[in-house]
C-alpha cells in the first residue's frame, strides 16, 4: 500500500489548527487551483464531524475521476477520513497534529491501494504520487493561512462542566432566535483576562456556582461575530453545588447519549461528539 507524507509547521497552537482542518468552505475550495472539485455531502454545519461525506472529481491524464470520502475523525489532534465509493481498492487521509511551543506541526499522510495489479503500482509511480504529494502541499497551505488568520482573533469560552457522568448545559432565554436552544455556559474574554479565569467568572454569573477548569475540549470553531470559541472542561468546586439558570431559560444535566438529541446553538453543536467523548470519560 503506497503511502505519501508532507509536513508542515503552522504558526498557530493545536486546537486552532484542528479547526481549520475540519472548515467546510477550506475542504470545498483550497485545492480549486488544481483542478479539484470537492462538496460536502447533504447537510452538512460549520465544521467537518464524523459521519460527514466529501465527493471529488478530479482530472486524471485529462479524464475526470470520481471519489467519496467519509471522516471517521475530527478532534483537536487529527483529521480521518477514508474512502467510501471510487476507483481505489482502499483509500485512508489522515491529518496529524502535534505541539511545538506555541506553533504546531501538521504530519499528511495519505493511505491507498489501487487495483489492477502491475499496471495500478505502474500509474501510482507515474502519475497519482505526482498528484497526491500536489494536493497535499496545497492543502498545507491551505490550513497554515486559515489557521494563522484565526489566531489572532478574539475568544469567546464555553464552559464544559461534567459531573458524575453528566454534561451542563443551558438554555437560552433570548435574542429571538435563539429562545430554547441549548448551549454550554460561557462567553467573552475581557481585555488582560486569561481564558481560564473567563471561564470561572462566566460561570458565577451565568451559573452562580464557582468552577474549576481542568483542560481543553475538542478545536476552535469559528463564530459569525469574527471571534473564535475554545472549550475549556471544568469541575464544580463543591460538587454538591445546584447550578442555577441566572440569565437563561433552564440549566440540565445530561447524559452523553442524550447530547444529540438536544437543540444546540450552532457553534455548540460542531463539538457534540467530542463533548460526548468527554462525559464518557469522566
Amino acid at each position: 500500500m503506497p503511502v505519501l507524507r508532507t509536513t508542515g509547521l503552522i504558526d498557530a497552537p493545536l486546537p486552532t489548527v484542528g479547526g481549520a482542518l475540519r472548515d467546510i468552505p477550506l475542504a470545498e475550495h483550497a485545492l480549486a487551483g488544481l483542478g479539484v472539485r470537492a462538496r460536502v455531502v447533504g447537510k452538512a454545519s460549520a465544521l467537518l464531524v464524523p459521519g460527514d461525506e466529501l465527493a471529488f472529481r478530479m482530472p486524471v491524464l485529462g479524464v475526470p475521476v470520481s471519489l467519496r470520502t467519509r471522516i471517521v475523525r475530527a478532534d483537536a489532534d487529527a483529521l480521518t477520513s477514508v474512502l467510501v465509493a471510487g476507483p481505489l481498492r482502499e483509500l485512508r487521509h489522515e491529518a496529524v497534529l502535534a505541539a511545538v511551543g506555541d506553533r504546531t506541526l501538521i504530519t499528511d499522510s495519505v493511505h491507498w491501494t489501487t487495483p489492477l495489479g502491475g499496471a495500478g503500482r505502474l500509474a501510482d509511480v507515474a502519475l497519482l504520487r505526482r498528484k497526491v504529494l500536489a494536493v497535499q502541499a496545497q492543502r498545507i497551505r491551505a490550513v497554515r493561512e486559515l489557521a494563522e488568520s484565526w489566531a489572532g482573533r478574539k475568544v469567546v469560552v464555553g464552559a464544559a462542566i461534567v459531573r458524575s457522568g453528566l454534561l451542563l448545559a443551558q438554555q437560552r432565554r433570548y435574542p429571538a432566535d435563539h429562545a430554547g436552544r441549548w448551549e454550554l455556559p460561557g462567553g467573552r474574554v475581557e481585555p488582560g483576562e486569561g481564558e481560564r479565569d473567563a471561564v470561572v467568572r462566566e460561570c458565577k454569573e451565568e451559573l452562580d456556582v464557582e468552577v474549576r477548569p481542568t483542560g481543553r475540549v475538542g478545536t476552535d470553531v469559528p463564530l459569525s461575530n469574527g471571534m473564535i470559541l475554545r472549550i475549556h472542561s471544568a469541575e464544580l468546586v463543591d460538587p454538591a453545588a445546584a447550578p442555577k439558570a441566572v440569565e437563561h431559560h433552564d440549566v440540565r444535566w445530561v447524559k452523553a447519549a442524550d447530547l444529540p438529541a438536544l437543540d444546540w446553538l450552532d457553534a455548540d453543536r460542531v463539538l457534540v461528539h467530542s463533548l460526548r467523548e468527554l462525559v464518557g470519560k469522566s
